[in-house]
């Protein structure tokens, strides 16, 4: 039975060893999700960009704006800072079917103000989101993950490390 035991153990460390946790294809971007006005989204519409996403659960959302500000108010100015793809993320898994009318209808009616509505929790799993709370995800322009940061109201340190990061990236755009 130990040896047993001391097999199945190796085997799962060394599962563990090649494949951590999350690791596999959980770094590079991808995904489809409809806004809230049915319109399709994709990963490969901000292929070669630098990608900002902030999403959150219902709790976090009301932090977002504030993570939204600090990444603007330090880097705004920044020559390349048009080379960021803003994506703004509902993590929305939970809500019951009869009720995404009315959530839909909860979000921006502005077109310019479309956020990705994730019904099945699709990215939060994937990239791990911190519950209640912002989460902001850096992603390089060939869509590996870079940073993430979460919160809720941002603090100092983690707004300079995540601006640090996209500061790298800007620095890095080569313009024709």
């Amino acid at each position: 039975m130990r040896i047993c035991f001391s097999l199945l153990s190796l085997a799962v460390l060394g599962l563990s060893a090649v494949f951590p946790a999350g690791a596999q294809d959980s770094q590079v971007l991808d995904f489809e999700l409809e806004d809230q006005f049915g319109n399709v989204h994709r990963s490969s519409d901000v292929s070669g960009k630098i990608v900002v996403l902030i999403g959150a659960d219902r709790v976090g959302s009301q932090f977002t704006q504030a993570w939204n500000q600090a990444i603007h108010d330090s880097l705004g100015d920044h020559p390349r800072y048009t080379h960021i793809a803003d994506l703004a993320h509902a993590n929305l898994r939970g809500v019951p079917f009869f009720l995404k009318g009315l959530i839909r209808s909860k979000f921006p009616q502005d077109p310019d103000g479309w956020v990705l509505m994730d019904w099945k929790g699709i990215l939060p799993k994937t990239y791990e989101f911190a519950p209640k709370s912002a989460n902001v995800l850096v992603f390089a322009p060939d869509g590996t993950l870079v940073h993430h940061a979460a919160g809720q109201e941002p603090d100092d340190e983690a707004v300079r490390e995540l601006v640090g990061a996209l500061r790298e990236l800007l620095d890095e755009v080569t313009v024709p």
